[in-house]
């Protein structure tokens, strides 16, 4: 079952490697009073990926497309710009908006502005968070389907090459005892860290992929049953069982790639959210944020002097959320007018007061 190993696993690994299609880069400009506006950019490297975007994506409404043809050694760059202007942050329409299969399901942002004003200060609490339509049960229960659809051919197959020495059952526990412990792990890592599990420095990862190809070749799956089924037919020469064997994988790594064939990317798109198809393609986000004020506190993000700047990638909100933070602190003239005079009455009221006293 050498595609065994290939077809249901593979393909994430090849496409997370290819590096990033498609980037998302925004910029919000906040005015004193909470109005202001946001421009948002996609940056498709290639003509496969705009057609992903206009396919899976809401665009944010007023842009236009542009080509850039003048980067270097790269595909040419379409790129989707729109400027969005708001009297009220809360009800901005998003601008990350990825479509799943299912009405309803959508890999989203949304966006928060909170204004207090002081007397001497008025504070902006900026929000952004981004959310994953998936969990971790739909991409375990795609992987168990894979899997499930596997066993259930492998141990059909080798019942049926050798109906006298094994039956269904006996081949499907057999094979359990071999792949279960491979699987199990594979399947954790994946609705554990997505894409990442591929990651070089994940070096136990990579061991038991590894492991996981060598016993879906020919010879470890002949292996797992030559013995068994000798014993069970006398009658079996060993060659002629091994022969089998091979011929039995063959037959089974040719279903399994047909079956591989025909899962489509809703497939895929339901179980992997944020990933969509290509599945586990890490695109980037570049997302700033200028501020009334000074800002002071960025979770998560980089201060330059009143504006607030994050870099990250879907990684970050697979299966979960993720909230940009940043908050600002701009002094209220007014306030310090009032304060002032106040402050100048009071004295002014205690120097007199000591006068009078004198």
């Amino acid at each position: 079952m050498k595609k065994f190993l290939f077809l249901a696993f593979l393909p994430f690994v090849v496409l997370s490697a290819s590096g990033c299609f498609i980037n998302m880069a925004a910029t919000t400009k906040i005015n004193d009073d909470g109005s202001g506006f946001r421009i948002t950019t996609y940056t498709a490297d290639g003509a496969t990926e705009k057609e992903e975007v206009l396919k899976n994506y809401v665009l944010p409404p007023g842009g236009e497309w542009r080509l850039n043809q003048y980067v270097k050694d790269s595909p040419p760059q379409h790129i989707y710009e729109a400027k969005q202007v708001f009297t009220d942050l809360n009800k901005l329409v998003p601008d990350y908006f990825r479509s799943g299969t299912k009405p309803g399901d959508v890999s989203s942002n949304k966006f928060s502005l909170k204004i207090n004003k002081g007397i001497l200060f008025t504070t902006y609490e900026y929000e952004e968070t981004y959310k994953d339509c998936t969990d971790s049960g739909r991409i375990k229960k795609l992987c168990d389907s894979w899997y499930g659809h596997a066993m259930d051919t492998a141990s059909t197959e080798v019942a049926r090459a050798f109906p006298k020495a094994v039956k269904k059952e006996k081949a499907r526990e057999l094979l359990e005892a071999v792949y279960r412990p491979y699987f199990d792990y594979i399947a954790a890592e994946l609705t554990r860290a997505g894409r990442q599990a591929f990651n070089e420095k994940n070096t136990q990862f990579k061991a038991k992929m590894e492991g996981f190809e060598k016993k879906c070749s020919a010879e470890e799956f002949s292996a797992i049953f030559a013995d068994y089924i000798i014993s069970a037919d006398k009658a079996a020469g060993k060659e002629a069982v091994w022969e089998k064997l091979m011929a039995v994988h063959a037959s089974i790594d040719k279903q399994l790639s047909d079956y591989s064939t025909a899962m489509n990317g809703a497939n895929y798109d339901d179980a992997f959210g944020v990933y969509g198809l290509p599945v586990f393609m890490g695109y980037s986000f570049d997302v700033s944020v200028v501020m009334p004020g000074r800002v002071f506190e960025a979770e998560a993000g980089k201060i330059v002097s009143n504006s607030a700047k994050w870099e990250f990638k879907n990684d970050d909100f697979i299966l979960k959320e993720f909230t940009l933070r940043a908050k600002s602190r701009k002094l209220n003239p007014a306030g310090i007018g009032a304060a002032a005079v106040v402050l100048a009455v009071i004295l002014l009221a205690m120097y007199k007061k000591e006068r009078k006293n004198k």
